[in-house]
């Protein structure tokens, strides 16, 4: 059978393919009379050749998928290191303390920074997933209310003219990777600012029960039913709003990796949006094992 090679184009598959099957029936036509038995010999032929083109086919296009999203693992890698430098950078700038107008434009790109290196995250986990490698945890006992209490002080300080309140109920204690589910809140409501009306708060409920730790992100405004049904799937993007922070940015996969990290965790994400509302809601096993030391 031919297989679809590195650098071979599809088109000259599908071509070969065509002449391959010309020449076969040619040289049958000309060997043999057409009886009833020929032709379903020719039949059963001709369903050979056609399982052979979508085999074929689909081999090269999972090449195509590799390859893709290993030069999108890549350029997600390498592109930490330059913006790295320039976030160090601007962080010096703005410690310089050399007048308004230069702490101010090092204050806008340590926040631009900030936004591309959430960008490139989420990139490089994409790929991860995309080539069966999964999201990486490694996990320690810690509690999610102190941990997301931090995160949303952080994003109150990235979008100051939003309101951001955090309902905490119950043991939030557990075995968790820290830095991920941090990672997770700040997509949820960054999701929530940028998709929510601009005006009401994003409310923040995390509730501890027996076997899990259950988080909500809501946020009023509602989601149509034909995107709420795709809402975790990746490169998928809903109408921002018109004046919410940061809408010109985002590739649509903050919610896939929300998924992504969830399922890591041995947990689930689902999405509810009615009566006004969008409610986003991750479920977390407790995972309580070694909790006192």
């Amino acid at each position: 059978m031919l297989r679809a090679k590195s650098g071979f184009d599809i088109n000259q598959l599908a071509a070969e393919y065509r002449a391959l099957r010309a020449s076969v029936l040619r040289q049958w036509m000309d060997a043999c009379q057409l009886d009833e038995l020929g032709l379903e010999d020719i039949v059963r032929f001709n369903e050979a050749i056609d399982q052979a083109i979508a085999e074929s086919i689909a081999f090269f296009s999972a090449q195509v998928d590799q390859a893709r999203n290993l030069l999108l693992g890549m350029l997600g890698h390498d592109m930490r290191s330059p913006l790295n430098a320039i976030q160090v950078t601007a962080t010096y700038l703005a410690a310089l303390n050399a007048g308004a107008e230069v702490s101010e434009a090092a204050s806008r790109l340590i926040r631009s920074g900030g936004s591309m290196k959430a960008l490139l995250d989420d990139l490089v986990d994409f790929s991860r997933t995309k080539l069966g490698l999964g999201i990486n945890i490694s996990l320690a006992n810690a509690d999610l209310s102190a941990l997301f209490a931090d995160e949303l002080d952080q994003l109150r300080g990235a979008h100051p003219g939003r309101q951001m309140n955090l309902e905490v109920a119950g043991d939030t204690r557990g075995r968790w990777d820290g830095p991920r589910l941090q990672q997770l809140l700040r997509n949820l409501v960054s999701n929530a600012i940028k998709y929510g009306v601009p005006d009401a708060p994003v409310r923040v409920l995390l509730t501890g029960e027996k076997a899990n730790v259950r988080l909500e992100v809501s946020n009023r405004g509602t989601i149509d039913a034909s995107i709420l049904d795709a809402i975790f799937h990746p490169l998928k993007r809903g109408p921002a709003q018109e004046d919410a922070h940061g809408t010109d940015g985002g590739l649509g996969l903050g919610l896939y990796i929300v998924q992504q990290i969830a399922l890591a965790h041995g947990g689930d994400a689902a999405a509810r949006s009615e009566q006004g509302e969008t409610v986003f809601v991750v479920r977390l096993p407790r995972r309580v094992e070694d909790l006192s030391t």
